[in-house]
């Protein structure tokens, strides 16, 4: 029904072979978001600890630990005031 091509180092169907391609761009895809991912982790980290030292607190200490933990912390906490939190709900009460 389908004509055969060369994909890849296999022999397959014209709709497989797209199949194939599909999968790997898609593969590709989701690699690349995790680099960015990993990239912005990196620059956020480097930006705290830069933040905590120019505040004056020392590397490798309990207060510089302490001011990480915050800075996470802040963060979280304005991601969650950032997300919507829509919620919808339907009951029904029956009082006896």
């Amino acid at each position: 029904m389908y004509d055969r091509v060369r994909c890849g180092a296999r022999t397959l169907s014209v709709r497989a072979c797209g199949r194939f391609a599909a999968g790997a761009l898609l593969l590709a895809g989701l690699a690349a978001c995790a680099n960015d991912t990993a990239t912005q982790t990196a620059r956020q980290d480097a930006a705290d600890h830069q933040n905590c030292l120019d505040l004056g607190f020392e590397e490798e200490t309990e207060a510089y630990g302490n001011c990480r933990l915050k800075l996470r912390q802040v963060r979280a906490t304005e991601a969650s005031r950032n997300r919507s939190n829509v919620n919808v709900g339907v009951g029904i009460g029956i009082g006896l």
